[in-house]
This record gives C-alpha cells, sequence and structure tokens, in this order.
C-alpha cells in the first residue's frame, strides 16, 4: 500500500498543463499545480465512491454513435471527482489535453487513425486554428466511438482565480466550439487546467452537467519540454493496469515514440479505451 501511495504521489507531482503559452494563446497562465489540489474533503469522498456511480449508468457504453450525433441537453448533478479506473481492470485510458502544437496534433490524429488506438482528446478552444483543420478526419473517429471529446475550457486558465461568471463562461464556450467542429458533446467529462479545481468548481462545473471531474494517476510528464529518454521511462512507469495516463499535444518528442509507446501496451497486455468505455457513460447520453 505505501508503494501505492509513493507512486500515485509522484504521478500527482508531474504537471497537468504547460505554464508557457502558445504565441497565440493570449490567456494568463498560472503556476503549475499538482492534479489534486486543492480538493477538499468533499471531494476525495466523491473520488472514492466514483465506482457504484459508473456502474449504475444502465446500458451505457461507447459502441457507434447515430449518425448524425443528436446533441443531448445537459443533466446537472453533484461532481464526482476520477482520476483511476474503478475496481480491478487491465483497461487503460489515454488522455490528451491542450493542442497548441500544429506538428504535434497532426501527429496524434495519424497515430489514432492508423493504430485505431482509443483516446480521450481535451483541446482548448483557444486553439482552434489548429484542431479545425482535422475535423473531418475526427469526426468519424468520435462517431465510431473510437475517440472522445473531453471539456478543458476555452482559454486555460487557473480556475481557481476566477469568478464564477468567468468559469461558468469559459467552459460553456468551449463545449460550443466542441459541439460545431467535432458534431458531439463533451459532457459529462470536465478536465480543469492545471488539475486545479476545488467543491465549488466542481460544483459549478456539476451545474453544467460536467458530474464528471477528470483528474489522472500517471502521465507522460510532457506539459514542458522533455527528452525522450524521460517520456519513455515515464511512460514504464505509468502505463500500469487502471491508470488514466495524461499526455499533451504541445511538444513534439512524443511523436518519434508513438511505436514505443504501443509496443508497451501491447506487451503489459493493456486494453486502451476511452473514458466512457471505462466508467459506462455515454456521448449520446452526455
Amino acid at each position: 500500500m505505501l508503494l501505492s501511495l509513493l507512486s500515485i504521489g509522484a504521478a500527482q507531482a508531474l504537471i497537468g498543463c504547460s505554464a508557457h503559452a502558445a504565441p497565440s494563446d493570449s490567456a494568463v497562465r498560472g503556476p503549475d499545480i499538482a492534479p489534486t489540489a486543492p480538493t477538499t474533503a468533499a471531494s476525495a469522498s466523491a473520488t472514492a465512491s466514483v465506482a457504484p456511480i459508473a456502474a449504475a449508468v444502465p446500458g451505457a457504453d461507447a459502441g457507434p454513435l447515430p449518425s448524425p450525433v443528436p446533441i443531448p441537453a445537459p443533466h446537472p448533478g453533484p461532481a464526482v471527482v476520477v482520476s483511476h479506473a474503478p475496481g480491478r481492470t487491465r483497461q487503460i485510458a489515454l488522455t490528451i489535453d491542450d493542442g497548441y502544437d500544429a506538428t504535434t496534433v497532426a501527429g496524434y490524429v495519424a497515430f489514432a487513425q492508423r493504430s485505431k488506438i482509443p483516446i480521450t482528446f481535451s483541446p482548448n478552444g483557444a486553439y482552434r486554428g489548429v484542431w479545425d483543420r482535422h475535423a473531418e478526419v475526427l469526426r468519424p473517429l468520435v462517431e465510431a466511438g473510437q475517440l472522445q471529446i473531453g471539456n478543458h475550457t476555452w482559454t486555460h486558465k487557473n480556475l481557481l482565480h476566477e469568478t464564477d461568471a468567468a468559469i461558468r463562461a469559459d467552459i460553456e464556450k468551449n463545449e460550443q466550439w466542441i459541439q460545431r467542429t467535432f458534431g458531439i458533446t463533451s459532457r459529462p467529462w470536465f478536465r480543469p487546467p492545471y488539475g486545479a479545481h476545488n467543491h465549488h468548481v466542481d460544483g459549478l462545473a456539476g451545474e453544467l452537467g460536467y458530474t464528471r471531474i477528470l483528474l489522472w494517476d500517471g502521465s507522460f510528464g510532457d506539459s514542458t519540454l522533455i527528452t525522450p529518454e524521460q517520456l519513455v521511462g515515464l511512460a514504464r512507469q505509468y502505463l500500469q493496469p487502471g491508470t488514466i495516463m495524461l499526455g499533451h499535444a504541445n511538444h513534439q518528442t512524443v511523436l518519434g515514440l508513438f511505436d514505443q509507446i504501443e509496443q508497451l501496451i501491447e506487451q503489459r497486455q493493456l486494453e486502451p479505451v476511452t473514458l466512457d468505455t471505462m466508467f459506462g457513460t455515454s456521448r449520446a447520453v452526455g
């Protein structure tokens, strides 16, 4: 148990997103924050209860969606913090954020097409100039259930420093862009920038229908520029059964490592899935 806690603590120490904005991003980025800070006791309690809540969704799956996909209305409710797969499983969830580097985003899109590996992207609409050019390729993969889109806010600001109105606007603007671009809702999945959240932020997200607050317990460590050796080392450390793995489409180091990551997944007999598959949620329900 001690070793497990130390391992999770090390993963959470890895920063969630780069503190350096892309040249076109006018948002002011705050300091890097560990993914669970500063959660409250209420958030911790919600985390512990995620398995029965996920299991209580009847008939939800991540199979092919209707085409065209109808956008469901929001379903407000209490927000549950998620950082690991529920129960014992060999499933893993690859979750990739941001996307301000055009070459890296294009590389991830090509990797998804070639490998057929399920991925959950959480892009910021501030980088729409990068993502929009791939919409025609990504939409069919989303409809097929291979790819999922989560909400990571439009601007990538630290929500702990924002007003309630600004938080709602940042989430809703990104959702509107996701619907236009990918033809799907991101609800109920919300990943707070930098992993910075508290019970109040979670409550605001829940009121908008984002009842799953997405954190992580493993990371490629690529929120900043690192070496290929560092990234592979972290992949070997954290790609384990049940892991929600965090990556970023911001730096090109990962582009030469997709084959090694895929081989590692195969060697360990891991099953990459979207969050919908892992937790029994559905884009068709939202």
